[in-house]
């Protein structure tokens, strides 16, 4: 792989202005000299120092799913040598609940995506101290996967459990959840299995085993009231732990079934961080990178993929990357090769 240690935008006269890149690979320094560039380079989420600066020091505990790559090198360079214009919410990332157990500084290409565990829904999750921290069905999983990983980053140790009864675990998805990848922990009663947690990291087998009870309770109330919901997990279904006689501090808004079937089982997670926020701003309708200094659409540089700022604040729906890497990739290349080719390629 080549480290990209130097950009150098030279204008002078238009007619043979060019961009240099100075990479290194291997030991061995090299110099491409072009009329026009993409920025495609990924954002920074494999860099603990990055991470740290822009999104907080606790992130540094975050496990990286994919590449160790992406560093932030080119976006770095960019920055500082093409004074490209940064933009968009350099303190968000896409993040999931990602299996504790995973390696920490990039993801398995083999394993592949099974480290990711958003079975969330069809349970409950509590953190080491035996408490529930947020709501496992505030809406579809599609539209929360990507933002509960800061939550369970933001919990004591940075890591909890998910939770499932026999009801629950037969939906899981069998590429996250297979037999002989993920650690399971059973037990034939919830005492039993927060016992067996006891030795995986949790703190409080007495708050645990109160807050499923609590859960429970709630969930039964609300069923008393509502006679003739039914369970439905393709659907916002209304079935919560909100009702006229109990409530939590913390609902489950959608699929809260009781955790009363046994054997249970419950899976260690962590945060598992896929690709940062912050990127550089582009204009829209080419893709050309934008002048921090003047507001201008920089000649030449174009951007796409992950690199683009802008796009995602806080949350992430899923699949809008791709959408995102294909749209401004496809602007990205047509403006560039138009770009060279009146330049004289």
């Amino acid at each position: 792989m080549a480290s990209y240690s130097h950009f150098s935008h030279q204008i002078g006269n238009i007619a043979h202005r060019h961009i240099t890149v100075t990479a290194e690979q291997e030991g061995e320094s090299f110099t491409i000299q072009t009329k026009s560039i993409v920025l495609a380079a990924g954002g920074f989420e494999s860099s603990t120092t990055l991470r740290s600066q822009h999104m907080g020091s606790h992130w540094e505990k975050a496990h990286v799913r994919g590449t160790p790559y992406n560093k932030g090198e080119v976006l770095s360079l960019a920055l500082d040598q093409l004074k490209a214009k940064p933009t968009g919410d350099w303190g968000g990332c896409h993040a999931v609940a990602w299996d504790a157990n995973a390696p920490k500084d990039c993801g398995d290409r083999q394993v592949s995506n099974e480290f990711t565990k958003s079975g969330y829904p069809l349970g409950i999750t509590l953190n080491i101290h035996g408490l529930r921290f947020f709501d496992e069905g505030s809406d579809l999983r599609n539209y929360t996967y990507a933002k509960f990983g800061r939550a369970i980053l933001a919990q004591p140790e940075g890591e909890a459990f998910q939770i499932w009864d026999q009801k629950g675990v037969k939906w899981l998805r069998s590429e996250e959840y297979r037999d002989g990848v993920v650690e399971k922990i059973h037990g034939d009663t919830m005492e039993e299995l927060a016992g067996k947690l006891l030795a995986k990291g949790l703190k409080d087998k007495e708050a645990f085993i109160r807050t499923v009870e609590g859960y429970n309770n709630s969930v039964y109330a609300h069923r008393n009231e509502h006679p003739d919901a039914k369970w439905d997990p393709a659907i916002l279904d209304t079935l919560s732990t909100q009702s006229s006689t109990s409530t939590l501090e913390i609902p489950k808004s959608n699929w809260a079934l009781p955790l009363d079937k046994a054997p249970f089982m419950a899976v260690k997670v962590g945060c598992g961080v896929t690709f940062t926020f912050g990127g550089l701003a582009i204009d829209p309708k080419t893709a050309g990178v934008i002048s921090a200094e003047d507001g201008s659409v920089i000649p030449g540089v174009f951007c796409a993929g992950e690199m683009v700022g802008g796009l995602f604040y806080e949350n992430y729906p899923g699949g809008s990357g791709l959408t995102s890497g294909a749209v401004f990739g496809r602007k990205a290349g047509i403006g560039a090769a138009v770009f060279a080719e009146e330049k004289g390629l």
